[in-house]
Order: C-alpha cells, then structure tokens, then sequence
C-alpha cells in the first residue's frame, strides 16, 4: 500500500553522469542534418548578483538546422551530497549553413544553491563552480571555472 521512491536527487541523468554510466541516448542528445562547434565562453557577474554566460555557436555544416545548447553547473566542492553536474539553463538556436550566433543565458543565486534540510532553505556555498556547456549531458563542448564569493 505504499509506494517508496529511493532515488532522491539522483534521477535521470543526474545518476548516470555521477556514476559514470554510458547510456544510448543521454539526456539532451538529439539528431541533427548539420554539425556545431561551441566557442567563446565568457562569464560575468553584475553588481546584482547575476551570471551572464555568453559564448558562441557556429553551424559548421551545409544545411540550415537547430541545436538547443544546454547549460549546467558543477558544484567543485560542496558540504553536501550532489549530483556531477545539474542543468540550470538551455535555449534553442536555429543557425543557417555557416552561421555563428551569440548566446546568453543568466544564472542567479539560485542556481548555485541546493536546499539544506537543516535550516530549512536554499543555500548558496562560496567556492568554485564549473560552468558546462554542451549539446548534452554526455557531450560538453566548453566550460569554465567561476568562484562564487
């Protein structure tokens, strides 16, 4: 009469990637007629306590299509148990044959943040973090390492 769900925060891709489990089709992958390369990652943080991930993506093949580049946060080393990397970003970009565009995603406090059972709340740790960028979870293109003071 009771149903038990013992995964906790690892579910999906979250367990696989910790784990280091190879899977068929990991979370995000996605089949195109055209290829991509990921170049220019830039972090800057504003006086508001936001992220701004910038970098770019190029069609580097011959046809028109779309890729949704995704965007995860890999905590370098934290008080808690967490997953080796969490998506907290993801936008979809349609390029044409040779096309580069710019891409910006923003990341608050939150992003950063897990929720502690202690207090009660969501908290942000200072320390180091590890801005992924990828076609998915398997395939990170580019990333860069950001302190969070």
């Amino acid at each position: 009469d009771k149903v038990v769900l013992g995964e906790g925060i690892y579910v999906g891709y979250r367990y696989y990637d910790t784990h280091n489990l190879k899977t068929l089709f990991p979370f995000g992958y996605g089949l195109s007629y055209t290829t991509y390369e990921y170049s220019e990652l830039e972090l800057n943080q504003n006086d508001d306590d936001i992220l701004e991930v910038k970098f770019s993506v190029k069609n580097s093949g011959l046809v028109a299509g779309s890729e949704v580049v995704q965007l995860y946060v890999h905590d370098v080393k934290s008080s808690v148990d967490r997953p080796s990397k969490e998506l907290k970003g993801f936008k979809k970009v349609q390029l044409e044959a040779g096309e580069t565009k710019s891409v910006t995603i923003e990341l608050d406090r939150r992003a950063f943040s897990f929720y502690d059972v202690k207090s009660k709340q969501w908290l942000a740790e200072t320390g180091s973090f590890d801005i992924l960028i990828g076609a998915s979870s398997a395939d990170i293109r580019i990333k860069e390492r950001f302190d969070l003071k």
